[in-house]
């Protein structure tokens, strides 16, 4: 967002900045796209981990490499999905 550009407060529904992750007015938390970003990670090695621990080992290693690679696609959605929600969130409250 541009500097100086506002948003509302998703407690009180006052005008504060855009950068702000606290309402100075109510002091509610406001929410913010790095727990997404965070999950997103979490998922890229949950995958880049588990590929190879599916492909290269035998027995129920295997089978958890292939669960690691399938709890890291759903963290990847999961994270990225959060994100573009919260965008969305963000600018529909945008003033």
């Amino acid at each position: 967002m541009s500097r100086g550009s506002t948003v509302v407060c998703i407690n009180c529904e006052e005008a504060i900045s855009a950068d702000a992750r606290i309402c100075p007015h109510c002091g509610e938390l406001q929410p913010s796209p790095l727990l997404a970003a965070l999950l997103a990670v979490l998922g890229v090695f949950a995958i880049l981990v588990g590929f190879p621990v599916a492909a290269f080992t035998v027995g129920l290693v295997r089978w958890a490499g292939f669960a690691g690679v399938l709890v890291g696609i759903g963290l990847v959605f999961g994270g990225y999905t959060s994100y573009i929600d919260a965008q969305a969130q963000r600018s529909r409250r945008a003033r």
